[in-house]
């Protein structure tokens, strides 16, 4: 059960609404109805006199008809960042990832991926999906490339639904599938019948994650995109051909270009070793990018931002995996980015206001949610994040958006509103009465999942003490 939507108005916050039009107010209100925004104005201290007034011990936040009073002075709100490539499904790896051998991403991948069950699936998806809630991501594109059954995948759709967020299921094939065997199109096929628009709640939809020519044969890759493209299912696939090729300078996305494959409906990840013709034909084909910038650093190359958006290519960002030294901390990654891509290239491109645009309305873009989400504007839903710009990291500031970048954690959000439903209020998640807390749920089911797959023979924890650097070996994502 999820917290109610409840009409809703922030009062006297300094918004940053990532909408032309709406641009930046330093002293803004924003009255929220029904899930969605209602007005966007200058605040009114006339029309809310006691809406900055503190709240005495025990009191409940101001209500004026109805509405319930978010003060927000001193604090900053953005739209709820968007994340477009996250694999919500091996969440339950993280703390078995590691550097010791043995540990690495791919051995831990393909040593327990078989073992996942139905309910090791659902709150893995239940973990990442509350630390996004923590990170102030209200969207998040599911890259699910362990769908072993449609039972799994309903595992998948049933957590993001209750996870009260909103964002995309891509259907992906089965772990370590082999490369003749192409995804259940059957049961893709079905999806939105077993799951029709009511049952969605106008917040998830579907697409497909593939393999594509350099890891399947025509006969599979042919078919896949086929049927993606007659369901109107947007594609979603790794690009790293050469991901671990000492000098690889291309992606082969030009032969993809040529096969008829790249277009709107794809979306490519990572593209760390995209050479100038690769990112021509990613520009001429208006192919979208998912970066994920703190993974690909860790094992594949630094990302080209600054090409990409020189070039034109419609770019968003992502987490890619909590299995990895990731987390939720969007902002510390922004900080990251704009660091690197100053030392990288030296280019002005990449600014702490393009980051943060980025991170919302690019990302609500690349998953055709513009005009739902990514902007603080009115008739839009409301996916919002609040930050207490009073904090000791934050203050002084001048640039509020300069200062979320440079100086920003994940400590300083205080609110986070998805789809009119507030999910943290004061710095804590907020768990439905009687809801299990998907942290401790997933603890359970991660260690229940190891045991499973030591008793099997496929998982061997690593020897104390040992501290040699694992080594990413493999090919697959």
């Amino acid at each position: 059960m999820l917290p109610k939507r409840t009409d809703l108005l922030i009062s006297g916050t300094y918004l940053i609404s990532m909408d032309p039009d709406v641009g930046d107010l330093p002293c803004a209100d924003v009255l929220i109805g029904d899930g969605r925004i209602v007005d966007v104005r200058p605040h009114d201290p006339v029309a809310h006199p006691d809406a900055h007034q503190p709240a005495a011990p025990g009191r409940r936040p101001a209500d004026h008809g109805g509405v319930t009073v978010i003060d927000g002075t001193g604090t900053v709100t953005l739209p709820g960042f968007v994340d477009t490539h996250w694999h919500l499904w091996n969440s339950l790896l993280r703390g078995t990832v590691g550097d010791r051998p043995g540990t690495d991403y791919f051995t831990v991948k393909r040593a327990l991926a078989p073992h996942f069950e139905l309910d090791d699936f659902y709150w893995a998806a239940r973990l990442g999906l509350a630390e996004a809630v923590s990170g102030g991501i209200t969207t998040v594109h599911n890259f699910d490339h362990n769908v072993r059954g449609p039972e799994d995948a309903d595992a998948n759709i049933r957590a993001h639904l209750d996870s009260g967020l909103r964002g995309r299921f891509s259907y992906g094939p089965p772990d370590s599938a082999a490369p003749d065997s192409p995804n259940d199109l059957d049961d893709l096929a079905a999806l939105r019948a077993r799951w029709p628009a009511a049952r969605l709640d106008g917040r998830l939809d579907f697409g497909i994650a593939v393999r594509g020519p350099y890891r399947t044969p025509p006969e599979v890759y042919e078919r896949e995109w086929a049927t993606a493209r007659s369901l109107g299912l947007p594609i979603t696939m790794h690009c790293d051909r050469c991901l671990r090729e000492e000098g690889c300078r291309s992606c082969g996305l030009t032969r993809l270009e040529e096969l008829g494959l790249l277009g709107e409906d794809v979306q490519v990840i990572h593209a760390v070793h995209a050479g100038e013709q690769d990112i021509r034909a990613l520009a001429r084909t208006r192919t979208r990018v998912s970066l994920s910038p703190m993974t690909e650093m860790r094992t594949m190359g630094f990302p080209l931002l600054t090409e990409l958006l020189d070039a034109g290519v419609r770019v968003s960002l992502s987490l890619d995996t909590l299995a990895m030294p990731t987390s939720a901390d969007i902002l510390g990654h922004l900080r990251a980015i704009v660091s690197v891509e100053a030392a990288r290239t030296g280019s002005a491109t990449v600014t702490p206001r393009r980051l943060l645009r980025l991170a919302t309305l690019d990302g609500a873009h690349d998953l055709g949610l513009q005009d739902v989400t990514g902007s603080v504007t009115p008739g839009k839903r409301a996916d919002l994040v609040i930050l207490r710009s009073t904090d000791i990291n934050l203050t002084p500031s001048g640039d509020p958006a300069e200062a979320l970048v440079y100086t920003g954690q994940i400590d300083n959000i205080d609110t986070v509103i998805a789809d009119g439903r507030v999910l943290k209020r004061h710095g804590r998640r907020v768990l439905a009465d009687g809801e299990p807390d998907p942290v401790a749920m997933a603890a359970a089911h991660r260690d229940a999942l190891l045991r499973r797959a030591a008793a099997a023979g496929d998982w061997r924890p690593p020897a104390a003490g040992d501290t040699t650097a694992a080594r990413e070996t493999g090919p697959d994502r």
